[in-house]
This record gives C-alpha cells, structure tokens and sequence, in this order.
C-alpha cells in the first residue's frame, strides 16, 4: 500500500508578477523605482519573491502593501545579482512596489503565492509587542510532525539615523535583537544600515518543535525606532541547518519517498537518513543514504535492515550568500512525503 501526502500544495499556488524588464530611477531621495500594481489574496498567503540587481552604491527595499519586508544598501558589483525570500500577508490588497535611493535599475521582478500543510503565520506589521506561533501536531503519512522552521523578517528604520540588527554579543547603534522564547539568538542573515541608508533588514530561519508556542520578542536600543515584522511557521520550509520533520513510524521493510523542491531559490538542498555521530567521519558513514542537489530532489530509501521508528530523518537547504549570484534568502522545501507499506 502506498500512501502519500503533497505538502506543497500546488493546486493553491499562484504565479502573480512575472515581469523581466529594467527599471531604472535616478534620485536623491527616496522615490518608487518600479510599482507592480496591486496583488489581492482572498486569504492571508506566503508571498515569494524574487529580483534582480543591477547597480551599486544604491539603497534598495521591497514593500508589500504597508509593510517593508526587505531592504539593503548595495555597497559593491559583488553586491549585485539576485535576492529573494518569503513573507507572510494578510488577506487584502498589497501593492508591490521597489523603492531605491541613487541610481537604482531593477529586472526579472517575480512574485507569487505558495501554500503548504501545518503552515501558521502572522502578518507583517509595525512592531509593538511579542509575537507567538505554534504548529500543531499532527500525524502524517510517514509519522508524527516533530519540528518545523520558523521564519522571521524584520525590516528597521531609524529617522534620520542609522539602524542595525544585532547577534549575541553585538551592542550597535540603535540596534534591534531578538529572543525566541526568552533566549537570545543570532539572525541568520542581516542587511546592516551602517551608513544611514534607511535599508536595515533581517531574516531568522530557525528550527522548533511543533505542539507549543514559541515566542518571539524584539528589543530595541531606540523606541523610535521602528521594526516592520512577518512570522511564519512550517515544517515543510527548509533551512541551512539539518532538522527533522517528522519522527518516522511504519513497518519494516517499507520504502520511503520524499521530494525536496526549490522555493525562493534553487539552491542545493540535502536529505538523508542517519545521523551526524559521537565521532563523525563525514556523511558517508553518519547517513545509510543521502542525496542532495538543485532542481527537483526526489529521495527514497527502503528500511531492510534499520529500523524506521528509530532513525532520523534529516532535511535542509537554505543559503544566505549565494557565491556566483549574491543574492540573499534562497531557500527550498518539501514537495511531498510516501511510504510503500509493506
């Protein structure tokens, strides 16, 4: 018997901007480099972004509807190329539009909605107290949901003064940290605001359990300071930090198949069955089978010998830097889960 589960729920996907031309703006000031026009979305959805950029020494930022979910100065040619993340919107109408300050050009804007199942999430807005999510538990084709990723942006300004996103340790000038349920953590990739370019932003991608809350605070140095934040929970949402999804529960004997699938990115993402050891001598002898790459990943390993119910499976795939591209945010997911019962 084989029984399977589509976690990416593709039927509900769509695909609202796909525009490859330049755009180009040339100002001291803030100014709209490209407005996409409005997206509306009957429910509150994860929107996936991604775009090109072509020039320096320029301050970019992407605000969707009210609310900015990116922002970067680019300092240098390496800077350029493209980025890319997710955020979660309520439902409503959202203007897309790019601002920049300088001499700014834009190309490939692409945009659309995703879904997933056991997905959970709060919609961006000015921050002013914690914020908490949790995704239940359930039991799905191929065990129980043991952990899923958590997912915030952060985008920070400052009038007229600098912003920055502080890690453990780090005490900058009007900075902005964040604790995940009482403890402090690093951000996984941040855009710092060094200059006073008005473009500080930040993203966290960390991996929690499912069942219970978890929350999220931010503390700011400035009160003025204002913090534009979006939340998003999943377990089917990769990360560059191996985890487990589900706590694996079927019959010896039975195969398993699992599709790993780019989202923001197509980035190389990684699956394997086994665990990292006391004393590990790389993945050829912590895992009984890995795969990994871009694309399409499709992964199955059938249980003859090892027991299913007591051995992790482990997924990945996220990459703040990409070294050919820049860009910032690429990440990939689950497509869909089975067993072949036996």
């Amino acid at each position: 018997m084989v029984l399977s589960e589509q976690v990416r729920q593709i039927g509900n996907e769509s695909s609202l901007i796909d525009d490859s031309t330049s755009y180009s703006q040339n100002n001291a000031s803030w100014a709209t480099l490209k407005n996409y026009g409005n997206i509306t979305l009957s429910n509150a959805a994860l929107i996936v972004w991604r775009f090109n950029i072509q020039t320096s020494a320029v301050s970019y930022r992407l605000k969707i509807g009210s609310y900015y979910v990116w922002g970067k100065y680019v300092s240098g040619a390496t800077d350029t190329g493209y980025y890319m993340g997710i955020a979660y919107m309520a439902a409503g109408t959202h203007a897309i539009i790019v601002e920049c300050k300088g001499n700014g050009q834009i190309r490939y804007f692409t945009l659309g909605t995703a879904k997933f199942s056991d997905e959970t999430g709060q919609t961006a807005r000015t921050y002013s107290s914690s914020l908490s999510a949790t995704v239940a538990n359930r039991t799905t084709c191929i065990g129980a949901l043991k952990n899923a990723a958590f997912v915030v942006h952060c985008f920070g300004k400052t009038t007229a003064a600098q912003t920055n996103f502080e890690n453990v340790g780090d005490n900058l000038t009007n900075g902005v940290s964040m604790t995940v349920d009482s403890i402090q953590v690093n951000w996984t990739d941040r855009n710092q605001d060094t200059g006073n370019y008005e473009t500080s932003s930040a993203s966290y991608y960390g991996v929690l359990s499912v069942g219970s809350a978890h929350t999220f605070a931010l503390t700011k140095r400035n009160v003025n300071t204002q913090v534009d934040i979006t939340l998003y929970a999943c377990p089917w949402i990769l990360t560059g930090n191996s985890y487990e999804p589900v706590t694996m529960d079927f019959s010896q004997g039975s195969t398993i198949y699992v599709m790993l699938e780019p989202l923001s990115g197509d980035i190389s993402k990684f699956i394997g069955v086994g665990k990292k050891r006391a004393v590990s001598y790389g993945n050829s002898t912590d895992y009984y089978s890995t795969s990994s790459g871009t694309g399409l990943l499709s992964f199955s390993y059938t249980f003859e010998t090892v027991a299913p119910n007591s051995t992790p499976l482990y997924v990945n795939g996220f990459l703040a830097t990409d070294p050919d591209l820049s860009p910032y945010g690429g990440c990939g997911c689950v497509g869909f889960i089975g067993v072949d019962m036996r």
